[in-house]
């Protein structure tokens, strides 16, 4: 994954932070800028390097770059989903869908959905492959224009064959410290999922089944039927 970070305008050098810089031998500061001298001639003009400014999650609504891309502590992360898992998140969020239009139990959303669920952390928009959010949570319980901001009830990750075991795990820790209660991670390349909640974390092997336990009452969704699209 590649980060980017919004470009940052150069920064003026003052006298006193020349006077403790290396750089200040062999050289002037003329208006903010280190001019180097060799034998009277100037060379090249020399600044000090910017500080990187971070993104706001704000910022980040409003920048094309925010497409197919997450913001993490203030830069963007571009986020690669492989066809094949791709095709099992779209499997995933119509099979859950359905469930919840045909109950009215809430509202449904795809890997495009950004939410921005952590307050004290502004510089960070995760995008779940699927994301649901319980009927009576968002206000008029209709989607916001911006970034969601209400903690979502079951959020699920697709693994993809570029995705880090650090930054996936990096990943499951930020849903947790926001509070989503459930959490299901699908690994295609094993045909195996696990399960997080607030207090525990469980494999599922391909025979069995991701359950949506108190979430999803009822909804059940196999594993072995869900791999099954990736036969040939």
């Amino acid at each position: 994954m590649v980060g980017m970070t919004a470009p940052a305008p150069t920064r003026l050098i003052t006298a006193e932070e020349f006077l403790h810089m290396p750089e200040s031998r062999g050289a002037e500061l003329v208006d903010g800028r280190i001019v180097e001298k060799h034998r009277g001639v100037t060379i090249e003009p020399m600044t000090a390097p910017a500080p990187t400014r971070l993104i706001t999650a704000e910022e980040f609504l409003h920048m094309p770059e925010n497409r197919g891309a997450e913001l993490v502590d203030g830069r963007i992360v571009e986020k690669y989903m492989g066809n094949e898992s791709s095709w099992l998140g779209s499997e995933i969020l119509i099979l859950i869908g359905v469930y919840v239009r045909e109950r009215m139990l809430g509202r449904v959303f795809g890997s495009d959905n950004g939410v921005a669920i952590w307050p004290s952390r502004p510089g960070k928009v995760r995008k779940p492959d699927v994301t649901f959010v319980a009927r009576g949570k968002m206000p008029g319980d209709v989607p916001v224009k911006g970034w969601q901001t209400v903690v979502p009830d079951l959020v699920v990750e697709v693994v993809s064959p570029g995705d880090e075991a650090e930054d996936l795990e990096t990943k499951l820790t930020d849903y947790r410290e926001a509070g989503v209660p459930l959490i299901w991670v699908v690994f295609p390349g094993t045909r195996s999922a696990q399960v997080l909640t607030q207090t525990q974390r469980l494999d599922v092997r391909s025979d069995g089944a991701l359950d949506g336990g108190e979430v999803l009452p009822g909804f059940s969704l196999s594993l072995g039927e869900l791999f099954k699209g990736l036969e040939g």
